[in-house]
This record gives C-alpha cells, structure tokens and sequence, in this order.
C-alpha cells in the first residue's frame, strides 16, 4: 500500500468515527428533546393538580361562608404532597401484613385530621373528598418528580442506554398520569369513578331487593345491609357513600362471618384493568377476593375464608386505569346492571337455599350512597 492508499485509508477511519459520534450525539439530543416534552406536560399536570387542590379548599370555605387562610392551606397542601409512605421492613414477613395495615390506618387517621384542622367546618363527605384529591396531587408529584430524576441522571452522564429506556416507558408512564388527571374532576366535585362500580353493584342490590332494610355501620366507614333473595340471606358490604371512601372491608367480612355462622360463599364484586383487545364494561367472573390496593384486606379476606373453608367468587367489571379513575361514564355504568345479573345467577347456583350469602361491593364509593 502506497502513502496515498494509506491516508484514503485513515480518511476513511476518521469519517466513520465522526459519523458514529455524531450519530451517536444526535440519538441523545433527539431522545433528550422527545423526553423533555414529555416532563413539560407533566409538569403541567402536577401544576393543575396543585391548583385544583387548594382552590378546592377556597371553595368549600366559600360554600360554608367562612374564611381561611389561603397561605397556610398553600403550605400545608405541599407538605401533603411531598409525604411519603415508607412500606415496613420485609427482612421478616411473618406479621408484615398487619404492619402494612397499621400504616395505611395511620396514615389515612393523620391526613384525615390534617384536613380537618384546615377546614374544621367541613363536613365528612367533603373530608373524605380532600382526602382522595390530595393522594391524586400525590401520585401526579411522585411520577413527575421520579421520571425527571431519571432523565436528569440521563443527561448529567450523557447515558444512552439509561435515556432509551425512560423514553421506551414514556408512552406508559403518560397513561397513568392523565388516568390521575382525570380524576381530579372526580374528587373535586365528589363524582362517581370508574372504580366506584362495586359499590354501585352492591347498592343497586340493596335497592333492589332490601330497600328499606337496616344499615349497619359495622366498621370503620363501612357497612352491612340484610338483603332477602330466593330463600337465603344476602349480607351486603361496602363502603360507607358518599363519601369518597373505600371502608375497612375485611373487618367487616370478620364481622359478618362472626354473626353469621352459616355462611355458603363470599361474593366480590370490582373494578378490573382490561387488555387493549377487551371492551370497556364487559364481565367475568373470576375464583378469589377481587381487591387491588396494597393487598392486606385481600389477605385477611382470604385468610378468613381459608380458615371457615369458604369459597371465594368474583364478579369483575373491565376497564382502563385512566377509566377507572375518571367520571363513571355510561358503558360502565350500564355494565353494573350486568354484573347485577351475573352475582344473581352466581347465588343461585353455587349456594343453596336457606344459606347466607356475603356480597363484597368493592372500590371507592365516592358519590355512591348508602
């Protein structure tokens, strides 16, 4: 090889390096860009619910005529928001699960009470209400301030690989911060959610075949309606509406079976995420406890029902995660009649008559009564 073959050569090296590097510069620019956008409308959204949030206090003091100080709501609402639960150590599971509900009841007693000294003239209902709309503010901050971490990292080590694979979960992650947007509607002026379906099942049975029976208040903001159906007793438990509450469903389970020794099966009825090839509203029914959240109510349920050899049966109402935190719209609110139709016919096959039968409505009651 003669010099002139030998600089081609090296030309050719040097061009190929450059482009690599530039190419390489150019991904990174293009997915920092791509991801920035992303951030900004996140941004917004964690801003919007922030917004809603105090001017939802500013409301409910106008509503009852009296005055608050709207700098102390606004510093008191961000430290609400910038709470975090820290899970119980793990190192030993034995007892985890009562540890889990002894945060999630102190956690939930001392938000409660937080609420209740900004606006001690509030009533339950728009207690309860604040309540949800402040874990909304909450999961909005969390998921914005975690993906901006991310991407901040990204940046700061001009790391391909970590920036790929944030932008790769944008798309996911863009989902679950407008299903959370959507609920601040919701919360705020104290509608139905999509989640709301179990217990609109459950008070639609009550309406239907107990109207004028006893309500119990059997645990904390949960209830337990006697409801008569084909020779057999149907208990019916949910939350305690309207305010926006999910109740203390395996107590009250505990306490059903407790009264009621002849328990024949126990009956679950909830909100359940679809797949993109499944239609919002359509039924299943399902073998186990239909409850989703941290799972220590799932646990205790079947830890009861294990004991007394009881079976467990669901009823499950599809939908997305943003319509499960959105208004209940009218597909999903026809499908309960359905899922009516299917506890009905579920009763009477697998249980017989003169048993008792525990209908769990499960989710958010928020705007549901009773």
């Amino acid at each position: 090889m003669d010099g002139q073959g030998a600089m081609e050569v090296l030309t050719w090296i040097i061009l190929l390096t450059l482009f690599a590097y530039l190419n390489r510069e150019f991904e990174i620019w293009r997915m920092i860009s791509e991801i920035e956008t992303y951030i900004a409308a996140f941004r917004s959204i964690r801003d919007k619910a922030l917004r809603c949030t105090i001017n939802s206090f500013k409301e409910i003091a106008v509503k009852n005529e009296k005055k608050i100080d709207v700098k102390k709501i606004e510093e008191r609402v961000l430290s609400l928001v910038e709470t975090r639960f820290i899970s119980p150590t793990d190192l030993d599971p034995q007892g985890i699960v009562e540890k889990l509900k002894h945060l999630v009841r102190t956690t939930n007693r001392t938000v409660e009470n937080e609420v209740r000294m900004l606006i001690p003239f509030a009533s339950k209902v728009e207690i309860e209400n604040m309540k949800d709309l402040i874990g909304a503010t909450q999961a909005i901050n969390e998921i914005y301030k975690e993906v901006d971490h991310i991407y901040r990292i990204g940046r700061k080590f001009k790391s391909m690989w970590i920036l790929m694979q944030l932008n790769a979960l944008l798309p996911f992650i863009t989902q679950s911060m407008k299903a959370f947007e959507s609920s601040l509607e919701a919360f705020a002026n104290g509608y139905p959610v999509g989640d709301s379906v179990g217990p609109i099942v459950a008070a639609k049975f009550i309406r239907k075949y107990g109207n004028g029976t006893e309500i119990k208040e059997v645990a904390k903001d949960t209830i337990m309606v006697e409801v008569p159906y084909k020779e057999r007793k149907i208990v019916v438990i949910k939350a305690k509406g309207p305010a926006g509450v999910t109740g203390s469903l395996d107590d009250a389970v505990e306490y059903a079976l407790s009264v009621y020794k002849n328990t024949g099966i126990i009956i679950t009825v909830d909100a359940s995420s679809k797949l993109e090839s499944e239609k919002s509203g359509s039924i299943c029914d399902g073998f186990g406890v239909a409850i989703g959240g941290l799972g220590v109510e799932k646990f205790n349920i079947e830890k009861i029902a294990t004991k007394a050899k009881i079976p467990l049966y669901a009823v499950l109402i599809k939908m997305s995660e943003e319509e499960a935190l959105s208004v209940i719209n009218k597909t999903l609110f026809d499908a309960t009649d359905k899922a009516l139709a299917n506890i009905e016919r579920v009763i009477e096959e697998r249980s017989k008559p003169g048993e008792v039968i525990i209908l769990v409505g499960v989710g958010n009651t928020i705007g549901v009564y009773p």
